[in-house]
């Protein structure tokens, strides 16, 4: 896949996500990794948040109402995302493979197995 700054988050693939993740990110030992560094994160309104998820203004609006998507809740009553805790959000959202879900049922299993002994 072509991936450019047009490119909407929605339409990649986690793999794709993840592969540009690692890319920008190389990987520190010891260490929990980031979304992004510091200084690269990007704050702002509805319109950060349109542009990394794809979702319509109107998602969002219902998404913030029920605190489902993080946001900044500024003192007089402005909303605020950022770019990183929304991708942070959407990765959380993962789904495992029908391998990994099989390989977690046999370490259950295994687990369950060993304390009954």
């Amino acid at each position: 896949m072509n991936i450019n700054e047009n490119t909407r988050l929605i339409d990649l693939k986690v793999s794709d996500l993840l592969t540009i993740l690692k890319e920008t990110n190389p990987p520190m030992e010891g260490k929990a990794p980031t979304m992004g560094r510091p200084g690269e994160d990007e704050i702002g309104g509805y319109e950060i948040a349109e542009k990394v998820t794809g979702y319509a203004r109107q998602t969002l609006y219902q998404l913030k109402s029920e605190g489902k998507i993080p946001y900044i809740g500024l003192p007089n009553g402005g909303v605020r995302f950022s770019k990183n805790a929304i991708l942070e959000w959407l990765l959380s959202h993962k789904k495992l493979s029908d391998a990994e879900v099989a390989d977690r049922a046999e370490d259950f299993v295994l687990k369950r197995k060993l304390r009954r002994k």
